[in-house]
């Protein structure tokens, strides 16, 4: 299945064939992050990735991408998997997965604004608020507070 790769570090990898999921989100499971339905694509991200800091460090570029992309903004840690989205079958229930178009032109040139807009740059085709609104997610995904968990106890009758 054709899949796309946002790393830690920034970097972006097209690969086609098997994804094991396992190794590349991690073995806590996966978790699909909504983006806008015209572009036919989903993310994924490991279910728990921010409870594990050292295991799953913050991804900055992950986090900035998956928002250009209609996500919400918040921090994404771990890498950032990319594959195929069936908008039309969620309608009906389903969970349609499939292999990520070829090219997704609109993953590629978000990747390549968000490292532009994140080293202080205005990317040609955005404006300098969208530029500014990336340093801004950035920043929010660097500085955020991980969230807590809470246990509570309940008696029984």
């Amino acid at each position: 299945m054709r899949h796309a790769i946002i790393t830690v570090d920034g970097g972006l990898t097209h690969a086609d064939g098997h994804l094991d999921w396992r190794t590349v989100i991690g073995v806590e499971g996966k978790a699909r992050v909504r983006l806008r339905s015209d572009i036919a694509v989903s993310g994924w991200v490991n279910d728990v990735d921010l409870l594990f800091p050292e295991r799953y460090p913050r991804n900055v570029v992950g986090s900035c991408v998956l928002a250009a992309l209609g996500a919400s903004v918040q921090p994404y840690a771990g890498p950032v998997v990319f594959t195929g989205w069936n908008p039309e079958n969620t309608a009906r229930g389903l969970l349609e997965l499939c292999a990520l178009p070829q090219p997704v032109t609109v993953l590629d040139t978000v990747h390549g604004a968000v490292l532009k807009a994140l080293e202080g740059l205005c990317p040609r085709d955005f404006s300098p608020s969208w530029a500014e609104s990336m340093r801004e997610v950035a920043e929010h995904v660097r500085i955020a507070p991980t969230p807590g968990t809470t246990v509570r106890t309940v008696k029984l009758p």
